[in-house]
């Protein structure tokens, strides 16, 4: 092996299938020098993401299967063996020594052309209940790296596994009087931060819009909200004079900004969101996307509201009525808020992305253990 680790990281379609490829390579390049090249689908968000994260990314032709239509699903044996194509010639170039797969159409044809290629493979799986393609996959990879112990009985018989937690990125800790002046919000005011996700989430950005003007100077509190481009002109008309006390973006790459104002989050519980919220122990109102595949993120939800750091709340019953109640309760106790928060806190794991590194070191080594240093 040459003094340089060679990485092919390959997965996409959200950030959460990202976010996680990318802390590992930090972690790596702590440990070794270290050559990572992304790849993804054609259309995903991915491309943006790893653009300004400074990334090389490759992009293959095709999309995944869930939500697609019939005749796309007839095609999708064509449109896959093209992606196969594609990713062996872009490993016969890169020579990666790992490929790490995270998810998504892009993860499963570049973990089958590393099948047919003998180069080792490693997945690493985010959430509760274990993804279609990791499903598919997991008997063929050498690990497969585990956010959570509940995903073991989604996976094959027999799979090598790895708890480790979910790698999240490397956020620097922002103070919280620089955080409020980059939002134009005030540091001494408590802050309600509503988040869906990369691509924002239509139901808490309506319901905190809704919920803003009835409790917002009435609790002396702020609200931030990352809501995606399409829904923010709506927002904003139902906010009308309440807009003072909010702050609307369409997204935010720099986290750590919202997580050191929050005092209070409402979330999806994607595996990301969770993970995040947990290292900077901020409690949390979870509303778990209910067309998420398997309802894995219920089950990402339900080990923090059993440990007391977050409430759940069903899509379906959350409207601008009900965040007024559910903020007024919490927020109208700072000893609840900060028991959740300590809950968070005790319930993160910070060296998700060092042991995911090791792992994949400790993989590398064995299959050519000569020139890579420990």
């Amino acid at each position: 092996m040459s003094d340089t680790l060679r990485i092919v990281v390959a997965g996409g379609g959200t950030g959460g299938h990202v976010y996680p490829g990318i802390a590992i390579v930090e972690c790596l390049r702590e440990r070794a020098a270290t050559e990572a090249l992304f790849v993804g689908a054609r259309g995903g968000v991915e491309e943006g993401i790893l653009a300004r994260a400074g990334f090389p990314c490759e992009l293959l032709p095709g999309y995944g299967l869930r939500g697609a239509s019939l005749a796309r699903r007839l095609l999708f044996p064509v449109v896959l063996a093209r992606g196969v194509a594609r990713a062996l010639a872009i490993l016969a170039t890169f020579r990666p020594h790992v490929v790490l797969g995270t998810g998504g159409y892009a993860s499963a044809a570049m973990v089958i052309a590393a099948v047919l290629r003998g180069t080792p493979r490693v997945l690493q799986e985010q959430n509760s209940v274990a993804g279609l393609v990791n499903r598919r996959l997991a008997r063929f990879a050498d690990l497969v790296l585990l956010a959570f112990e509940e995903s073991i009985p989604s996976l094959p018989r027999g799979t090598r596994t790895l708890v480790v937690g979910n790698p999240i990125r490397k956020l620097p800790r922002a103070g919280r009087e620089a955080a409020a002046k980059r939002f134009g919000l005030h540091a001494s005011r408590r802050t309600v931060l509503v988040v869906g996700g990369s691509r924002g989430a239509r139901t808490l950005n309506l319901a905190g819009a809704d919920a803003a003007p009835r409790i917002a100077e009435a609790l002396d509190i702020q609200f931030l909200m990352l809501v995606g481009a399409s829904d923010r002109p709506q927002v904003e008309r139902r906010l009308g004079a309440a807009k003072t006390r909010v702050c609307v973006l369409d997204y935010l790459d720099e986290m750590q900004d919202a997580y050191a104002l929050a005092d209070l989050a409402v979330a999806r519980s994607g595996a990301s969101s969770v993970f995040e919220l947990a290292a900077f122990g901020v409690p949390a109102i979870l509303v778990p996307y209910p067309y998420a595949a398997d309802g894995h993120q219920e089950g990402n939800a339900a080990p923090l509201v059993a440990r007391g750091a977050a409430r759940m709340v069903a899509d379906a019953e959350l409207d601008g009525e009900r965040l007024a109640r559910e903020v007024t309760d919490l927020m109208s106790s700072p000893e609840r808020l900060g028991t959740m928060g300590a809950a968070m806190k005790a319930w993160a794991t910070p060296d998700a992305g060092q042991r995911a590194a090791d792992a994949i070191l400790d993989i590398c080594k064995k299959k050519d253990p000569v020139r890579l240093a420990a």
